[in-house]
């Protein structure tokens, strides 16, 4: 597991298993272009977290924050570092790959999940998110852009056009960005917005972003990262403004613009050249904002759809859809033989097919996507009775006319668990008679069990860290005077007295355990890593300084010391080596 790196594909949700100095390679590749990354000696977000706090005690002193969303918003203590990784885009064609038809490129993500601003990114998104949908090219998803499709009148010699912003997250200038939210702030007023705190949230979201790779630290210092809860939002209002003031400069214009994120479709009546011309237009609007025009004049691809010039376009002048599959995508839907409710297959199924029939405008399309996806689920363990017996059924269905309140009866799935939620259903009414909840309604909901992918998937790249032992002398910080160690002591050595030092600056601190060093050390390595104990001087070090530069030494060791006289031995070496802060790491 450490030479290699498992990820899900960008997109096809295919599963992605490359070699880790390969990944290492494409995210160096990334984090080394100076105009959007800064590498740094130590962690920021420490500091950070000082600065989210006092706006948000700010925001409960206005009163727009209650007692428990304060404490949301600040999240649990200590902060988590960020931590980078990247999806592989096996999609791309692989000639246009970093390494031709070797390394993919990787979509960046930064996870922010538990972070210093992890709560006021998702204050930030509840002002933002409202305002993100009010533009008049704004498509919220697949069924939404077929709606607003539909109603067009479509002039038979017009083109169709897509075009795909380039990495649009990371090229939104702060300063823009920051102007285009003041701008939405100014058009949409709201007395129950704090605007001058969201304002200086979202800007310590956007410059203090510092996260983790490899053991190394990094600092984001252009656009915003995939991960954040408000960038969507923040890149769909800076778009907006975009739009407005580029479209400003063009003298012809498309009959139709329609924008999904950084996805956008089109229908151009003009000529070829002229559409040539819309295209600079845009991409020298903005010295950050790239655009890939795609024109065709009878079909083209857009999110899950092709939209194309049917049969009857050219009486009824309208558009069709059909279902499009990406080349890699491996339709890598559940197993039949895997552990879930019996119900959970046939609603996957039921929803694909109601996908296809919204999408697809034609029966023979529908049918034809319907055909693509049982040739993949047949290989998937599904029989052909099954599936045959769900696409009869698609439309003849029930829809339950119960409105009963419902008691939701939460557990993970498991045989056990299925004959517990049949007798307490079977029981409930008559056990509950007379109470507030004997008109309710029970229904099972059963919750996610780890799988493979929650072992095997981590946003952490897995470095092994590899600390040395067996130092037959030790010398101290400051002193430089040697002490001998006891001989014939290893990571299995349990009872004993232990040195941590940092090979990056020497710094030592001294410690003591009952257990074996390498229980010790990995205890040691978990807190630092996750923050899941105190702040001390020596987790705060090593999170600034790096893992990769630990190193540990069993220093002596008795097999019948009792604890009181273990933590004697302590306070002993820590006297000889003089590792009290600010000498070493010890507090006093």
């Amino acid at each position: 597991m450490h030479s290699i790196v498992i990820k899900p594909a960008d997109k096809g949700s295919a599963v992605v298993i490359m070699d880790k100095k390969d990944y290492v390679h494409e995210a160096l590749r990334q984090l080394q272009d100076t105009d959007y990354y800064q590498k740094l000696d130590k962690p920021i977000y420490l500091i950070t977290t000082e600065k989210i706090h006092q706006i948000i005690d700010t925001l409960k002193k206005k009163g727009f924050l209650s007692n428990n969303q304060l404490l949301y918003l600040k999240g649990s203590s200590p902060a988590r570092p960020r931590q980078f990784y990247l999806l592989p885009k096996i999609h791309k064609s692989p000639d246009t790959w970093t390494i031709p038809t070797q390394i993919p490129p990787g979509r960046p993500i930064v996870s922010d999940c538990s972070s210093e601003s992890y709560g006021s990114a998702e204050f930030i998104d509840y002002f933002l998110n409202p305002l993100s949908i009010t533009h008049p090219s704004y498509v919220k998803d697949t069924y939404d852009f077929i709606q607003k499709m539909e109603t067009l009148t479509v002039p038979e010699s017009s083109f169709l056009f897509t075009m795909d912003v380039e990495s649009l997250y990371t090229n939104i200038e702060t300063d823009k960005g920051m102007a285009a939210i003041q701008k939405a702030f100014q058009d949409h007023p709201d007395p129950k917005r704090p605007d001058k705190e969201v304002l200086e949230l979202l800007h310590i979201n956007l410059t203090c972003n510092d996260f983790n790779f490899n053991e190394h630290t990094f600092l984001q210092i252009k656009g915003t990262a995939m991960g954040k809860r408000f960038s969507p939002a923040y890149a769909n209002i800076y778009m907006a403004d975009w739009e407005q003031t580029a479209f400003d400069k063009c003298t012809k214009k498309p009959l139709m613009y329609l924008r999904f994120l950084d996805d956008i479709w089109g229908i151009w009546t003009h000529s070829k050249e002229d559409f040539a011309d819309f295209v600079t237009t845009l991409n020298n609007h903005h010295s950050s904002i790239k655009i890939k025009p795609v024109l065709q004049e009878k079909e083209i691809n857009f999110l899950d759809t092709i939209t194309f010039k049917g049969q009857d376009f050219a009486s009824t002048h309208k558009l069709d859809t059909k279902v499009y599959f990406k080349p890699t995508d491996s339709h890598a839907l559940l197993h039949k033989h895997s552990f879930h409710p019996p119900h959970t297959f046939r609603g996957i199924v039921r929803a694909q097919l109601l996908r296809f029939r919204r999408i697809c405008s034609r029966a023979d399309d529908f049918h034809e996507a319907t055909g693509t996806l049982f040739a993949v689920l047949r290989k998937r363990g599904y029989s052909r009775s099954f599936l045959r017996r769900i696409l009869k059924n698609l439309n003849t269905q029930p829809r339950t006319s119960d409105q009963s309140p419902i008691v939701p009866l939460t557990s993970f799935f498991s045989s056990h668990a299925k004959r517990a939620h049949h007798t307490i259903k079977k029981n409930f009414q008559t056990v509950m008679a007379n109470t507030r909840i004997s008109d309710h309604k029970v229904i099972s909901a059963y919750m996610k069990n780890p799988n493979l992918k929650d072992i095997l998937v981590k946003a952490k790249l897995n470095s092994k860290t590899t600390p040395s032992y067996n130092q037959p002398v030790i010398k101290g910080y400051k002193s430089k005077t040697g002490f001998c160690t006891q001989k014939g002591l290893n990571h299995t050595t349990r009872n004993c007295v232990y040195c941590i030092q940092c090979k990056k600056c020497n710094q030592q601190y001294v410690g003591e355990t009952g257990n074996t060093l390498r229980t010790r050390l990995y205890g040691r390595i978990y807190i630092i890593r996750h923050g899941r104990g105190p702040e001390t001087a020596l987790v705060k070090h090593f999170r600034a300084h790096g893992l990769n530069n630990l190193t540990i030494s069993p220093l002596e060791s008795r097999v019948g010391w009792s604890t009181g006289q273990r933590r004697h031995a302590e306070r002993q070496w820590i006297k000889r080596l003089n590792c009290h802060v600010p000498n070493g790491l010890n507090i006093r």
